[in-house]
Formats: structure tokens, sequence, C-alpha cells
């Protein structure tokens, strides 16, 4: 951006000088102010050298078509999964666009420009209004196919913060593309105390007993191995789904796992691709696992094979991994919630009840890191969950 100053002359006004801008990128030229005086006018100038270039000659261009190139650069972003494009596409289309959609309405033009500081204020509002969405699957009669709906319950408290965070994103796109927008905007955060009023989700952990009592009764093979596994290990859900039999050391002294490969909500399998970067390890498994999994592969006549790896449970998806647990918890009166993530959380708080393992060795086994606060999450105490006991301690307490 090149910022000078000229003088110019009028019958009426006499010698004034005129402090104008050139933006070398799009070639535009613009008058910014005009001053009497020839060191007020430089003094301007001066104080304009410092301000972002997309504030003095502003692009034209409509928040509509500014949203539309967002959502393409993020969906022709390689570094980021799938998964995860499409979710930050959600955001938008689903929360972002339609909330400017309201904010532009009593506005006299569609230009991102006239987006003000207070405008942000505004949308943030109509953010914490926002209902959630649901994916509808039509019926045959009804044409086929799938469609997004509004459903009647407020975003969460995460909801709406990766909403924010993602239009941060946005603005960010908006600054390296020189469209103006508020800079104030990425120093936005919500006060600490903000989300007191939302609901916390209850974190349900099944008890040992449940656990011990789901997976002995199980009669189907790979139910009982695709459990244990993971209430043993702890690991993501994708990844025991994604878990290969080039991934399993038997021979070894001590029977060991690699997890290094997961699979996306579509089933479809991510080669060398993890949560985290520390989601890329090595874990030590118990004899009696060992001796299932080399049972469960050996049965296993066609594996699934992807990429030229053998998939130890391909055929199963997460969808269906719920539904199989779900099931068979109905069946034993055990009121399960959700599918195999609640192991993650068991089989951490097991092992941090029983003291055994070294804790940094249990955070390593799940994929964490020493600063990250997760396990602070996922421990739960009391997996035995006897209330008459907890009831006598209670009451030894004060006699």
């Amino acid at each position: 951006m090149k910022i000078w100053v000229i003088k110019k002359k009028n019958k009426k006004r006499g010698n004034f000088y005129v402090v104008r801008a050139y933006d070398e990128i799009t070639g535009r030229t613009k008058a910014l102010a005009s001053f009497d005086y020839h060191k007020q006018a430089h003094a301007f100038a001066n104080e304009q050298k410092l301000e972002q270039p997309e504030n003095l000659i502003p692009a034209k261009i409509e928040y509509k078509e500014s949203f539309k190139k967002y959502v393409q650069s993020v969906l022709n972003n390689e570094l980021i999964v799938e998964e995860t494009r499409l979710n930050k596409v959600g955001a938008v289309n689903n929360h972002i666009h339609p909330a400017f959609n309201i904010i532009y309405e009593p506005k006299p033009d569609n230009l991102l420009s006239s987006f003000r500081y207070i405008d942000f204020e505004n949308f943030v509002q109509l953010i914490l209004k926002s209902k959630c969405t649901a994916v509808y699957n039509r019926k045959a009669s009804e044409g086929g196919g799938s469609i997004t709906i509004r459903t009647e319950k407020n975003l969460g408290k995460k909801a709406i913060r990766d909403v924010v965070q993602e239009f941060k994103q946005y603005v960010k796109f908006c600054h390296n593309n020189s469209w103006k927008m508020p800079r104030e905007i990425l120093d936005f955060k919500f006060p600490k105390t903000f989300f007191q009023g939302y609901e916390i989700k209850d974190q349900w952990v099944p008890t040992q007993k449940q656990v011990k009592k789901l997976i002995n009764a199980e009669k189907d093979f790979v139910n009982k191995v695709m459990w244990s596994l993971a209430a043993e290990t702890g690991a993501r859900p994708n990844e025991i789904l994604g878990l290969c039999y080039e991934d399993i050391d038997l021979l070894s002294e001590i029977p060991t796992i690699f997890f290094r490969h997961t699979i996306d909500k579509w089933n479809c399998f991510r080669a060398n691709t993890l949560k985290t970067l520390s989601s890329r390890r090595k874990i030590k498994i118990s004899d009696k696992l060992a001796e299932m999994l080399k049972t469960w592969m050996v049965q296993q006549t066609f594996p699934r094979k992807e990429q030229g790896y053998k998939l130890v449970f391909g055929r199963i998806s997460k969808a269906m991994s719920k539904k199989r647990i779900k099931s068979a918890a109905k069946k034993l009166g055990i009121d399960w919630v959700g599918g195999l993530k609640p192991f993650r959380k068991y089989s951490y708080s097991l092992e941090r009840e029983q003291n055994k393992i070294p804790e940094l060795v249990s955070k390593a086994r799940r994929g964490w890191t020493m600063d990250s606060r997760t396990p602070g999450r996922y421990y739960h105490k009391d997996l035995n969950n006897d209330p008459q006991a907890e009831r006598d301690a209670i009451n030894k307490l004060y006699n």
C-alpha cells in the first residue's frame, strides 16, 4: 500500500493537500482526506501508513461471495482430513452464514466491508440462539436422499465455542485476502463464567461389574474380542476399528499393539492417519487378550483389505459397533450410553484406581501428552459403584 500527499488548488479554497492511497494488489486508488496545511496532511499520511491496507481501500466483495470462497478453500485443504473439513463447512453453512443473513437485512448493501464489531456482538447472540441440525434420511415415497433439518435443541457449550472459533478462522482468511474485517474479533473470548448456566452432560462410565457381565455373557466371539480390546487398551473407537493384522505383534516377550490407522465416520480406512501426533503409539497387552486376537485372526476367513493392510474388524462400522453393544447390554438389563467410547473412560479410570501402572505410562497408552487436560475429565472414581458402601463410609465420618 502506497500513501502520499499531493498539492492541489482551486478558486474557492486556494492551495490544499490531498492524502491518497494506492493498493498495489488490486490497482485501486482512493483519496483518503484533504487538509489546508502541509504538516496536517503529512501527519495524517504517516498515521495511515500504520493502518491495515484492507481498511484504507476495502475490497468490494459481498459476504456471500466471501463465504463461498472460504468454503472452497476449506474443502481443498488436504492438510486436514475430510471429516474435519466437512465439520468446518457445516459450521459455516448451518450457523455462521444464516446469522450473517439476519445481520445484513437492515444494511443498504451486502458488502463485507460494512461489517462492524458491533455486528460481531450481534452475531454471537444469534449463535447462542441457533438450533442444532440433524440429517434426515427421506423415504423412497418422499423422493429418497437426505436433507439437513433444524431441531428444537439449542447449540451446546462446545458447539458454540467451535462455531465462534470457526468464524475466527474465516476472519483470518479475509485478512489474508485483504478483505476488511474487524481485527478485534480475533481477541474475543467468552468470560470464564459465561457458560455456568449451561447443562453439563453426565459423563456416563460403566462399572466394573457391568463390563465383566457384558463381555462374559457375549456369545459372538468378534464382539467379545472387540469389547475386551476396548476395555483393556482404552483406544478410541476409530483406532480399534482401524486396527490391522500387521499392527499386532504376538511374538515379542510381551504382546504389543501398534495404533497407527483409523477409520472415518463413513467407515473409510485412513492409513497412517490419527487424531493427534501422540496418538501414534505401541502399547503392551495382556496374554489373555493376545490369545483372543490370535484366535479371531485365524477364524476370520476373508478379512477386509485396504491399501495392502488386513483389518481385524474391517466389516464393522462405528454405527454397527454401537448397535451391537447397546443390543447386548439391553438384554442384560444394562442401560448402556453410547458405543465403544465409554470403554475409554472406563479403562483409564480402572488403571488409576488400581494404581499399578504409572500415570505417565497410563496417559501414553491412550495417546495423551503430558500436559493434556483430557485425563482429568476422563477419570471417574468408584467403578465398583456400591451405593451402600459409600453410604456406610459417609455415616462413619461423624460417628
